[in-house]
């Protein structure tokens, strides 16, 4: 037989269950969007107290969210397609469209002539090239290596 504590303790999981189980166990859709708004409201909420609760609820809820997106086949497809993408390439690109960026503006920092080669993969960025657009745009050169 169940002490007072422990039908307390089945009780408010079997509440919290049933309240939040198209979160938890999302299977569409909609349930994915809630559960990411969840989330949301959740990071407004919580402590930067590494012991607050709430992290553990995130927690519940991020893995419910990865657990369903690793089951959508665009999500797959996207995940395959970006895994066979230079990192370096990839940081390129991202910053010159962020910043509008024709390859006359990579001049100084690389030579015109050899962005088209970088992005078409038939050369890499050099040590030196990296760290001038690092500086230029204020970011870590780590961003243009793979670290998998």
């Amino acid at each position: 037989m169940l002490n007072t504590k422990q039908e307390a303790l089945t009780y408010s999981f079997l509440n919290f269950a049933s309240q939040s189980y198209n979160i938890l166990h999302i299977e569409s859709e909609q349930d994915y969007q809630e559960a990411l708004e969840n989330i949301e409201h959740l990071f407004e909420q919580v402590s930067d107290n590494p012991n607050d609760i709430l992290h553990d609820l995130i927690d519940i809820l991020a893995r419910a969210v990865e657990k369903y997106e690793l089951k959508q086949k665009n999500i797959i497809l996207f995940e395959k397609e970006v895994a066979g993408i230079n990192q370096e390439i990839s940081m390129l690109r991202v910053l010159m469209d962020q910043y509008n960026l024709t390859i006359d503006d990579l001049n100084d920092e690389i030579g015109s002539k050899l962005v088209p080669l970088i992005l078409n993969g038939k050369k890499h960025l050099t040590k030196e090239q990296i760290l001038k657009l690092a500086q230029r745009f204020n970011i870590s050169p780590a961003l243009f290596f793979d670290l998998k």
